[in-house]
């Protein structure tokens, strides 16, 4: 079944504002539920939801999972194929049943959670619907004249209550599932300001339900708290996605108001307490988002990352996402010189560490960097990357930075898209 995906019959997700989303590769579906009207049980055996685990289980390809797809097409695994690997010990009972059920599936196995955007970082590559500050910031430069006809800041919002979407979760159903839940998801905007967090930490840990649930947490790094590491020690497993896009500079540049070296502090710690006998169930892991501006700092990146792990003898897992959206900071559109560079320099990291203990868990990730930038779809494109000038000299001024301090192949980036010139000679 080349369309099949067991997320639909065993996850719970929520998107920013209460929308119900069947995962967080899916596109927006036609048909809106709005979990925070129906509750997770009106939400689970939707009639929406149902048709999807019909037509799922009879083979179809739905449009709601075009990205999944699009990466299997080019040799990278996707989620959907991930998922079906960590589920195939359940997932033909639950179908069977389901089959017989008229497609409802009695609960979740799992809950994946945007606890709303609210956010303390204004990160250049994200989004409204993951940060409210990013809302209020781009609202301001439309407002001062630096973010006209960006086409993708239509509609920004200035009121800062207006950007907060705290869609909040149903708790008196989500307590009664908790004792069958496997495996929980925590996302912002940045979880770990969200009122909801501890709030649902407590509830798994005082009910004694966190010693069988795997917990998965994804956060910037910057408000590490010592009651916030006790809780996670408590679950079964704790997987802490730690976003970080580049050291020093890079950092700063990209993911304002962050300064590296107390995000890097953070870090170091929490590596150091999942050492201890006490967090030896939490699992830190650093995820990067690559993109045209940090593209030649990729390597730089990831060898500071595995000399901080031979020297420190530390376990950390290291994961890349391919942005996407906006198009206009994707390595998708990228000129080629750009791309193959970024392709060499990655080639040549990998040769140095090819007799390194942690060289697997480096090799995947990077290798989809450079499989992505081969995609024979993906193709320079001069009226997106003009795109990609404006916004970035836009945001240079609101900010005051200076993107060729930490990017110096701007310029000629810049250059090229005013040329409106395919490849350089």
């Amino acid at each position: 079944m080349s369309g099949f995906c067991s997320l639909p019959f065993v996850q719970y997700s929520t998107y920013n504002g209460g929308r119900f989303r069947l995962c967080c590769m899916a596109k927006e579906p036609k048909e809106l539920v709005n979990q925070e009207e129906l509750g997770i049980d009106g939400t689970w055996n939707h009639n929406y939801i149902k048709d999807v685990r019909r037509r799922m289980t009879a083979g179809e390809k739905l449009p709601e999972c075009v990205e999944c797809h699009h990466l299997e097409r080019n040799g990278i695994m996707s989620s959907r194929q991930w998922e079906n690997t960590v589920w195939a010990d359940v997932i033909d009972d639950v179908v069977a049943k389901a089959s017989v059920n008229d497609w409802e599936v009695e609960q979740p196995l799992q809950f994946d959670f945007r606890l709303g955007n609210l956010c303390n970082l204004q990160c250049q590559m994200c989004n409204k619907e993951a940060s409210h500050l990013v809302s209020v910031e781009r609202a301001a430069m439309v407002q001062s004249g630096l973010g006209a006809n960006h086409p993708d800041w239509d509609g920004m919002i200035a009121d800062k209550k207006e950007a907060l979407l705290q869609p909040g979760i149903e708790w008196e159903s989500f307590e009664r599932m908790l004792p069958y839940a496997r495996k929980i998801k925590l996302i912002g905007g940045e979880p770990t300001v969200a009122a909801d967090m501890f709030k649902l930490l407590d509830i798994a840990t005082e009910t004694g339900h966190a010693d069988h649930i795997e917990l998965s947490f994804y956060t910037n790094i910057t408000n590490m708290q010592d009651k916030w590491l006790n809780q996670l020690a408590k679950f079964e497993k704790v997987i802490v996605n730690c976003s970080l896009e580049g050291m020093k500079d890079m950092n700063d540049y990209l993911r304002p108001p962050s300064k590296w070296a107390s995000v890097w502090k953070n870090f170091d710690k929490l590596v150091k307490f999942a050492d201890t006998k006490e967090g030896k169930r939490i699992k830190p892991r650093v995820t990067t988002v690559n993109q045209i501006t940090n593209a030649l700092h990729t390597t730089k990146f990831w060898k500071y990352m595995h000399d901080y792990q031979m020297t420190s003898n530390r376990g950390i897992g290291m994961s890349s996402n391919q942005l996407v959206e906006p198009n206009y900071y994707s390595m998708a559109y990228a000129p080629e010189w750009l791309k193959e560079e970024q392709r060499k320099q990655i080639l040549e990291f990998l040769k140095t560490i090819d007799n390194s203990p942690h060289f697997k868990q480096y090799e995947e990730p990077l290798m989809e960097i450079v499989n992505f930038s081969l995609d024979p779809k993906h193709k320079y494109n001069a009226e997106i990357m003009r795109q990609y000038v404006k916004v970035t000299e836009n945001y240079d001024k609101h900010r005051k930075h200076d993107i060729t301090k930490v990017s110096p192949e701007f310029t000629r980036i810049k250059l090229m898209a005013e040329r409106n010139v395919v490849k350089t000679v």
